[in-house]
């Protein structure tokens, strides 16, 4: 984790907001990129799910758990909450007058959150990866060494925190902050988009934009990361994670084709 830290401090944010997500001359390759990490996430949190029975990539039932059996073997779920809570941080963004949450290393190194939309190297998400090729290292060794993974397994710290630094990243984003390692809240957005939609059609009124509802429809792509999650373990076992870390890295180095965005003169 402290080397992963160490290369987000690396970092060197000097990309400017690119202004509203729907008006972006980039918005399919925006979406992409984040149906991307949403899927990749989601193969890492269901095979922790399948082989360790235990979710990283998203904390609400971590918090309940811990809570519930707090005298009781609670110390696990505390133990992914602390580790996640790298890339759950308050943290103040130069320029911005409210506090945003997001990764603390990638609030602390000032993380370019365009970096990964406009198809250039970002070492936050860089890290992110590496920390998944890690825990899958520990659970290779563990598993060979003959001491197994069980729901205590340290490889789950190392999968909790990537999924920390690469939700910070995105969430940071100006543009349309958007999780990429949960879903719920996108359930919401698409209840209430299209009621509000819907109301403003019969009254005759200009709608409102479906930008958020859309964002929810198009990442059903989280679904099928659990398909390819199950296919994967059976072969790989935990390892089919690296998978996952390929889809990551490959982003982060901006080997991606996405639309370019001129800059233009302030």
């Amino acid at each position: 984790m402290a080397l992963c830290g160490a290369l987000c401090c690396t970092e060197n944010s000097a990309t400017p907001r690119q202004g509203n997500a729907e008006d972006r001359a980039d918005y399919n390759s925006f979406l992409m990129i984040q149906n991307i990490l949403c899927f990749a996430s989601g193969i890492v949190n269901a095979l922790t799910i399948i082989d360790m029975g235990m979710t990283v990539s998203h904390q609400s039932g971590n918090t309940s758990h811990t809570g519930r059996l707090i005298m009781n073997g609670g110390a696990k779920f505390g133990h992914l909450l602390a580790s996640f809570c790298f890339g759950r941080w308050a943290s103040l963004e130069t320029g911005i007058s409210r506090w945003r949450r997001g990764s603390f290393f990638a609030g602390f190194s000032k993380s370019d959150c365009e970096a990964i939309y406009s198809g250039r190297y970002s070492p936050n998400l860089l890290a992110a990866t590496i920390a998944v090729v890690l825990g899958c290292t520990v659970h290779y060794c563990k598993e060979h060494g003959g001491a197994g993974n069980d729901n205590t397994s340290e490889c789950l710290l190392l999968f909790a925190f990537s999924q920390g630094i690469q939700n910070g990243i995105t969430r940071r984003c100006l543009s349309l902050p958007i999780c990429t390692t949960h879903f719920t809240g996108y359930l919401t957005d698409v209840g209430t988009g299209f009621g509000a939609w819907a109301r403003a059609t019969m009254n005759g009124e200009k709608p409102p934009t479906l930008l958020k509802a859309e964002v929810g429809v198009r990442r059903r792509c989280g679904s099928g990361s659990g398909v390819a999650a199950k296919e994967l373990h059976g072969p790989y076992n935990m390892q089919g994670a690296l998978v996952a870390a390929g889809l990551m890295g490959a982003i982060s180095a901006g080997l991606v084709p996405v639309v370019k965005v001129k800059k233009t003169s302030p």
